[in-house]
C-alpha cells in the first residue's frame, strides 16, 4: 500500500513539475529577451532559440523617420516597432551592419530598455494579447561615410510564434551643387544663333538661374536662352538652389561675314597693255578674280596682280572686273565686289604742255573713203597706222600735219567693222576708232 502511494506522489510531481517548465517557457523573458536575438547575420539567432516553435519573415513592422533620401551623420530619429497578432508579444531591435557591428546608437523610449548597451533594445514587459502593441525608441546616426545601415528586429507573438522584419536605410550623402553650360553651336556667323543650356546637378534639386556675358550685356533667368553675339562671347550661368550655388562658363565663337573691295572704277588708254590690280579681302578663305571680258590675270587667287585686257575688251569699251572672297564656315555667303576699266579711244599724249592735239577723220562711219586731219604735234613728221580689230596693221605710212590740211586714206577693200588709226611721233600719239559700214 505504502509503495503504491509513493508512485502515485511521484507521479503528481511529475505532472506539476511538468506544467511549471511549460508555464516558464510560455513566458520566458517578459521583461524583455537578452542580447543577441534579433536573428541579423551577426547575431545568428532570434527568439525561436528559447520559444520554439518557427520563425517567418514580415514587412513593415520596423518603421522610422528617417527620409527618403537617406539619414544624416549625428541626426535623431524616432524607430517604431509594431507588433501585431493573438498573444502575449515581445521584440528586440539592433542596428547593425552585416557582420554584426552596431551602428549608430539607440536611446529607450516608453516601455522598452537597452541591454547589450546601446546595441540592443526590448520590451520592459509584454504587450497585450489582443490589440497591436507599438514600442518607440531613438537612434542616433552614425558618422558620415557609414554608408547603409540594417535595423533587425526578431518579435514574439504568443508562445511560439517568431517574427523577423528589418529595416534597411542609406545615408544621405550630400552632393555638392554642379552645373555645364554649352552652347549649340558653339561657333556661328555674325548674326546667327546659338542655343545656350546649363545642366545642374546635386544640390537641394530646386534651382534658379542668372546669365552673364564677357563682354558684358547679356543676362537671362531661364536655362536656355537663345543669343545672337556678334564678336566672341563667353557666357556665364550662375546656379543656385537657395544655399549653394556653382557657375559654369561656355563660349561662343563667332566669324565676321567675308569682305572684298576689288577697288575704284578705272578709265585707261586705249593702248594699256595691263591694268594693275590692288584688291582688299577679310575674313576669307580664298580669293579669285574674275571678268566679264576675254583678257587673262597673272595671279587670280591673289589680291594683287595685273589684268590684261584682249582687244575685245577695249573693243567693248569697258570690262567689269570681280574680286569674290569665299567665306570661312560657318557663314555661307561669299563677298563680291565689282571695278569697271572703261578704255578710252580718244586719247592722246602731248609732250609739250599746254598744247592740243587733234585728230578728225570724216566722214566716220565711212563706207571705205574717208579723211584725215591732224593738229597739235608742232608740224613734226609722224607716222598714221590703220590696225583691224585683231591688232594687224593693214596701212602704214609717214604723215607730216603741215603738208595738207588732210589726206585721204581708202579700205574700200577692207570688210566692215571697227578699225584703229594712230598718228605717232617720236614722243606724242593719238589714236581714234572708225567704223566701216560696208
Amino acid at each position: 500500500m505504502k509503495k503504491q502511494a509513493f508512485r502515485f506522489f511521484t507521479r503528481i510531481v511529475f505532472v506539476i513539475s511538468f506544467v511549471m517548465a511549460s508555464s516558464i517557457v510560455a513566458i520566458a523573458y517578459p521583461g524583455g529577451s537578452p542580447a543577441g536575438y534579433t536573428g541579423s547575420p551577426g547575431d545568428g539567432v532570434h527568439c525561436t532559440s528559447c520559444h520554439g516553435g518557427s520563425a517567418s519573415t514580415v514587412n513593415g513592422w520596423l518603421t522610422s523617420t528617417i527620409p527618403a533620401s537617406g539619414y544624416v551623420a549625428g541626426t535623431v530619429y524616432t524607430i517604431t516597432a509594431t507588433v501585431s497578432g493573438t498573444g502575449k508579444k515581445g521584440f528586440e531591435v539592433s542596428p547593425q551592419n552585416a557582420s554584426g557591428a552596431q551602428l549608430g546608437i539607440l536611446a529607450a523610449g516608453t516601455n522598452n530598455h537597452l541591454i547589450g548597451g546601446t546595441k540592443y533594445v526590448t520590451q520592459n514587459s509584454s504587450g497585450s494579447s489582443s490589440a497591436t502593441v507599438i514600442y518607440n525608441f531613438t537612434w542616433t546616426a552614425p558618422a558620415a561615410g557609414t554608408g547603409a545601415v540594417t535595423f533587425y528586429g526578431a518579435f514574439t507573438v504568443g508562445k511560439t510564434t517568431t517574427k523577423l522584419s528589418t529595416l534597411a536605410v542609406d545615408e544621405d550623402v550630400a552632393v555638392p551643387l554642379s552645373a555645364i553650360a554649352s552652347a549649340t553651336p558653339a561657333l556661328i556667323c555674325a548674326g546667327q544663333m546659338s542655343q545656350l543650356s546649363v545642366v545642374p546637378s546635386g544640390g537641394s534639386g530646386s534651382y534658379t538661374y542668372s546669365w552673364s556675358s564677357i563682354p558684358a550685356g547679356f543676362t537671362s533667368a531661364i536655362p536656355n536662352p537663345i543669343v545672337t553675339p556678334s564678336v566672341a562671347t563667353q557666357y556665364i550661368a550662375h546656379v543656385s538652389d537657395g544655399s549653394l550655388s556653382a557657375d559654369a562658363p561656355t563660349n561662343v565663337e563667332v566669324s565676321q561675314p567675308a569682305t572684298a573691295e576689288a577697288g575704284n572704277d578705272t578709265t585707261c588708254e586705249w593702248i594699256v597693255a595691263q591694268v594693275p590690280l590692288n584688291g582688299l579681302a577679310a575674313n576669307y578663305s580664298t580669293i579669285l578674280w574674275t571678268t566679264s571680258g576675254t583678257g587673262s590675270f597673272d595671279a587670280a587667287s591673289a589680291l594683287s596682280g595685273y589684268y590684261f585686257p584682249s582687244l575685245a575688251d577695249k573693243t567693248a569699251g569697258n570690262v567689269t572686273l570681280t574680286l569674290t572672297a569665299a567665306v570661312q564656315p560657318p557663314c555661307a555667303t561669299n563677298a563680291a565686289d565689282m571695278r569697271i576699266v572703261n578704255f578710252d579711244w580718244a586719247i592722246g599724249m602731248s609732250k609739250n604742255k599746254g598744247t592740243t592735239i587733234n585728230m578728225v577723220m570724216y566722214p566716220n562711219p565711212t563706207n571705205g573713203l574717208f579723211q584725215l586731219k591732224v593738229s597739235g604735234f608742232d608740224n613734226r613728221q609722224g607716222v598714221v597706222t590703220i590696225s583691224d580689230i585683231t591688232g594687224k596693221t593693214i596701212v602704214s605710212q609717214s604723215f607730216n600735219p603741215s603738208s595738207k590740211q588732210a589726206e585721204q586714206f581708202d579700205l574700200t577693200g577692207y570688210p566692215k567693222g571697227m578699225y584703229l588709226v594712230k598718228f605717232q611721233t617720236a614722243h606724242e600719239f593719238l589714236m581714234r576708232k572708225l567704223v566701216k559700214e560696208n
